[in-house]
């Protein structure tokens, strides 16, 4: 009784860093950010709406930034208010200016950052951005969206979609039936053409995520399993090794109490 009593807690101490390994290490896509409708036409002037969901379970969001690839010319945004939140849109100059709409366009939009506001844990906000005129040619927009907490901490949503993993909100953009084909993606069998694919898209495909959400989290995982299984076989061996012990004192103890001529005739 006294090994059984000595092993699970040994079992128990085990589980609990194995546990303790997941929880504070697995890789926190605990956040998103979200954009729809998800297609829209080029050529002309779109409302979507911005989804800001806190998945975290002890943090305030307090901050949002969506940023607009560097190779894509959006001339115009307009923001709805939505509560205590002030939003802020950043311009960049365009050199030299190109024809959008049959206007010279000199300025771009570079972000929309939006601050003031809090969304509790396990709620969220949806905030409403007119933009245009969207590419005639079709295509695909990549938002960055950076999410914000109370505490400083920052989760970046950016690049492309994978297993477990969100990536950055994308829209996509048909061609308008007025494109010249020229302006068109490219035929089918051969790469698609993406909007803000140039180097600052590729830029934001590679730049790291907040903490926890690369390899080492995982090679952490893996290390506190591998230690909580091998103490479980230590501690089951010592077991089994007391429990042989024990028997064989036992059995030593009963023979030396067999009493004068036991066994003899």
């Amino acid at each position: 009784m006294a090994c059984g009593r000595k092993f699970f807690p040994r079992l128990l101490a085990a589980t609990f860093v194995s546990m303790a390994c997941m929880l504070a290490f697995a890789p926190a896509a605990s956040a998103r950010v979200t954009v729809v409708p998800g297609e829209v036409q080029g050529g002309g002037t779109e409302t979507f709406a911005v989804r800001l969901s806190n998945e975290q379970p002890d943090l305030v969001t307090t901050r949002l930034e969506l940023s607009f690839p560097a190779d894509v010319v959006i001339p115009r945004v307009e923001v709805a208010p939505v509560g205590k939140w002030r939003a802020k849109v950043d311009m960049r100059r365009v050199d030299p200016p190109v024809t959008v709409d049959g206007e010279e366009v000199d300025e771009a939009v570079a972000s929309i950052v939006w601050t003031g506001g809090e969304i509790a844990p396990k709620q969220f906000e949806q905030f409403l951005v007119t933009a245009g005129p969207l590419p005639v040619g079709g295509g695909r927009l990549v938002l960055a969206a950076a999410q914000g907490y109370e505490d400083g901490t920052v989760d970046r949503w950016t690049g492309p979609a994978r297993p477990g993993w969100p990536g950055a909100p994308t829209i996509t953009i048909t061609p308008s039936s007025d494109a010249a084909p020229a302006d068109r993606p490219a035929e089918s069998g051969r790469a698609p053409v993406q909007v803000g694919a140039g180097p600052a898209a590729a830029a934001a495909a590679v730049e790291p995520v907040s903490a926890g959400t690369g390899v080492l989290p995982w090679i952490l995982l893996a290390v506190g399993v591998l230690v909580a299984g091998v103490a479980t076989a230590v501690g089951y061996r010592q077991q089994e090794r007391r429990k042989r012990l024990a028997r064989r004192r036992l059995t030593s103890t009963k023979i030396r109490k067999l009493p004068t001529g036991a066994g003899r005739r």
